[in-house]
């Protein structure tokens, strides 16, 4: 192997390796039982194996893709509507700017966690519910003259009042 990544100027053998082991580059066995490589044609087998084909983009690297936990996963597409490398590398690199500029955005304080909004606004709903359905007591502590039946009346619209936000959908 460290002949072979001589002949053909590689620094390591971890590539030749891998190409042996996903079966792209051919061998016999030795007589120690170790594999070997024919010398004749190495250089065009390996040219042929590691050139860039415009018609199967390389595989990307896990680590170089994240994808928004929320985002919703496309189906994979079949074998032939691949799309060329360069159109899979730039919706990649677009992909990832994306990401960049949301953590940008949520380190600026301009993004939110969903769960922080969520609770924080149901605070807010809580403490306004709490609030209105004081001010039947409220009035009449403040305007006595106020009989019992105008207090029940107050206490009853503002009931319905909050029933109707409360069955208040939002459309998606």
């Amino acid at each position: 192997m460290g002949e072979a990544a001589k002949v053909l100027g590689l620094k390591s053998r971890g590539s030749i390796y891998r190409k042996i082991k996903n079966g792209e580059l051919p061998t016999t066995p030795g007589p120690d039982g170790n594999p070997l490589i024919e010398r004749d044609a190495l250089e065009q087998r390996w040219a042929n194996i590691t050139r860039t084909r415009s018609d199967s983009p390389r595989p990307l690297r896990p680590a170089a893709v994240r994808s928004a936990p929320t985002a919703p996963k496309p189906p994979p597409k079949p074998p032939e509507q691949l799309p060329e490398y360069g159109e899979s590398r730039a919706r990649t690199e677009f992909e990832k700017a994306n990401l960049l500029e949301l953590e940008r955005r949520q380190k600026e304080g301009q993004l939110l966690e969903r769960e922080e909004v969520e609770r924080a606004q149901a605070a807010a709903i809580a403490i306004s519910k709490t609030r209105l359905l004081g001010v039947p007591s409220t009035a009449k502590q403040r305007i006595p003259h106020l009989s019992l039946e105008e207090v029940e009346i107050i206490t009853t619209l503002i009931r319905e009042a909050l029933d109707e936000l409360a069955s208040w959908e939002v459309e998606p």
